[in-house]
């Protein structure tokens, strides 16, 4: 092989490689034929007009009419994975919580309220998470009407009305919390999970458990003053978005797993505390966006190895 036909073949790596299986012999072919005696580096016309046409095919696979089907299942798997990351969400904010009372003793531990205070954020969060992978709507209306209890309290159901139930206002985190209720009544999200390995579910959804976990306690730690540097904690964003990115590489291997990571991942990132993001210095947002995308590429990566590996 020529070092001029060994050039042309690394630029056509950017196609496709069923794309490439097909016509990159004759795509070769063409380019050498065209190319001038003693000529060992592709013009720049031809690496622009290479470069371009994988864009082209990229593009016209990506939100072409072909892609109709695998845009409509990666949108129902995103939306189906959605109560359970606000159910793993509520379980970390739960563990940081009884984390920080033992810190003050385990005399709350005999008593049924405070235990049943701290845990019925997550329980609450659990049901529409349940409903979903059993595809069972009793459970999803179970959910519904505990969520209204909780957030009533002590005042009698006569005089329950949506200020009270929006009371104390979360904002985003109730919004979330309702849409996953609402999604648990949608029979296409226990299709769709289907999709979705459950052994692949229980490893995502504990590493989930651990970004958020060590994100929330950067930031936990400077309200009790076990932390004091605010390095460290501009730091917080991090842990969460690195199992993001590694979640979205890892779900890069097929077409439907790449639609579903890009329509959840933003609203997956919200989950943890994102805030401070814009108001770091440049170069510390950078690192981190940096520490986001080598993740994302190291699992992109190793599953695109892993699918080309010989059974």
């Amino acid at each position: 092989m020529s070092p001029l036909e060994a050039r042309y073949r690394r630029l056509l790596a950017c196609y496709p490689h069923d794309h490439r299986a097909r016509h990159e012999a004759e795509m070769v072919g063409v380019l050498l034929a065209g190319a001038r005696p003693g000529q060992t580096r592709p013009d720049l016309a031809d690496v622009a007009d290479l470069l371009r046409g994988a864009v082209r095919v990229h593009v016209r696979r990506a939100f072409g009419p072909d892609s109709a089907s695998a845009w409509r299942d990666g949108l129902a798997v995103a939306v189906g994975l959605w109560p359970l990351l606000m159910a793993v969400a509520e379980m970390a904010t739960v563990s940081l919580r009884f984390a920080e009372s033992l810190r003050w003793g385990t005399a709350f531990l005999a008593e049924p309220r405070s235990i049943w205070l701290l845990t019925a954020p997550a329980l609450i969060a659990a049901l529409p998470a349940l409903a979903v992978l059993s595809g069972r709507r009793r459970i999803a209306v179970l959910g519904v009407v505990a969520f209204a209890l909780y957030q009533a309290g002590p005042i009698p159901v006569a005089e329950l009305s949506l200020d009270r139930l929006l009371f104390p206002n979360y904002g985003l985190l109730v919004l979330a919390e309702t849409v996953a209720l609402a999604i648990a009544f949608m029979p296409a999200t226990h299709r769709a999970l289907r999709m979705v390995p459950r052994h692949a579910l229980l490893l995502w959804g504990a590493l989930a458990l651990v970004g958020l976990i060590a994100s929330k306690a950067i930031v936990r730690a400077r309200w009790v003053d076990a932390i004091a540097d605010h390095v460290l904690t501009s730091w917080k964003p991090v842990p969460w978005l690195v199992v993001l990115a590694l979640a979205a590489g890892y779900a890069c291997r097929s077409a439907v797993g790449r639609r579903a990571a890009l329509l959840l991942f933003v609203p997956a990132a919200a989950l943890g505390d994102l805030g401070d993001l814009p108001f770091v210095p440049t170069s510390t947002a950078l690192a981190q966006l940096g520490c986001t995308a080598l993740a994302f590429t190291a699992a992109a990566w190793l599953g695109s190895s892993r699918r080309r590996a010989p059974a």
